[in-house]
């Protein structure tokens, strides 16, 4: 009774965790109209210029940077670091400042505020790791999210085998049905990618139906890039693929989920097309390496290789060039001179870029 009295014996309910507020590592710019015609044209063009030598050493240069990038996962209370059983890999450090918290992931805003949720696919019980399927579907609740774009196959080739990906979330076939805790996942449909009548065939779209144990539920779009190996760049119609999709993403007007397998390469290739074009169009006085440096502070290990990061330059002139209708043949000229960089056994084609 005395230490009832004196409060000496506590029993207090366990508090509610608090995420910590998603630092924007990035200025407000949206009010800054794009440069002119003439401009433009300096900036483009401006990628596009040097020898082959002296394009795949700029690259490997910022592929050193990614490298030597330092990697600080702390930040103050009452910031708490995802569990280590949530990374994919644990070499891939997570940057705390813009992370998602319950999942390994950082958010990345464009300059015209498209918000990206760079995300590695997630996970099931396997070994050391922990199932982070729900984490990743009542985000996709909270936020109220439209779309998530998925980036890469359903059953990677392991280099002996075709393997299923361990962390699926949803059913491929339509009327499939997914049991993932307290959530249910519906495959409702699965349509073609139809851009002007012309149908995409590297991207399966489709709609699912998330309903949790209160049964609100949600219907998101899907879209995955079924061609895109991990290591590895877009087939030949890449850009022109990539492009129309980010056209259809960037209508929603909620974060778009965007995720490979670990989250990075893939992922930041296609969240870097958009980021760095939206920057350099309107700083003429920036460099395709300044936007790329930016980029990178976002989610630690970016990148894999020199090839993919000269996949993304070659990109970003491919979205000004169609963005503003610039003379087609900067894009021609410098992806021929990529290709021929990859087809050579001292370019990035050694580094994965093939």
């Amino acid at each position: 009774m005395i230490c009832w009295f004196q409060q000496w014996l506590c029993f207090s309910k366990k508090k509610k965790k608090v995420d910590c507020s998603i630092i924007d590592l990035d200025e407000k710019e949206d009010h800054i109209p794009p440069l002119s015609e003439d401009l433009l044209v300096v900036v483009t063009g401006s990628m596009t210029f040097g020898t082959h030598f002296d394009k795949y050493e700029q690259w490997i240069k910022l592929l050193k940077k990614v490298m030597d990038q330092k990697r600080d996962e702390t930040r103050e209370y009452p910031f708490r670091r995802l569990s280590p059983q949530k990374y994919r890999k644990r070499s891939i450090k997570l940057n705390p400042l813009n992370s998602l918290q319950t999942l390994h992931g950082n958010l990345i805003r464009t300059r015209t505020n498209t918000i990206f949720y760079a995300t590695q696919m997630p996970m099931e019980n396997v070994d050391t790791q922990v199932d982070t399927r729900i984490d990743f579907l009542a985000l996709i609740m909270k936020d109220e999210i439209e779309i998530v774009v998925m980036l890469g196959p359903t059953r990677p080739f392991d280099g002996k085998q075709y393997v299923p990906l361990n962390g699926m979330y949803f059913c491929e076939a339509t009327g499939g049905i997914l049991s993932i805790g307290s959530y249910t996942v519906e495959t409702i449909k699965e349509e073609p990618f139809l851009v002007n009548g012309v149908h995409f065939k590297d991207i399966s779209m489709r709609t699912l139906k998330i309903t949790d144990k209160k049964k609100q539920s949600r219907e998101i779009t899907h879209y995955q890039y079924i061609t895109w190996n991990e290591k590895e760049n877009p087939p030949p119609n890449g850009y022109e693929t990539v492009y129309e999709l980010m056209k259809r993403v960037k209508m929603s007007q909620k974060p778009i989920m965007v995720h490979c397998t670990y989250g990075i390469g893939r992922t930041m290739l296609f969240i870097g097309l958009e980021y760095i074009t939206s920057h350099l169009e309107i700083h003429d006085d920036w460099t395709f390496k300044d936007a790329f440096e930016k980029l990178i502070e976002k989610r630690y290990c970016s990148f894999l290789n020199a090839g993919q990061i000269g996949w993304l330059e070659v990109g970003v002139v491919y979205f000004m060039v169609r963005r503003y209708e610039l003379e087609w043949v900067m894009f021609e000229e410098f992806n021929r001179k990529y290709l021929e960089m990859c087809q050579g056994s001292w370019g990035p084609g050694g580094y994965g870029a093939k």
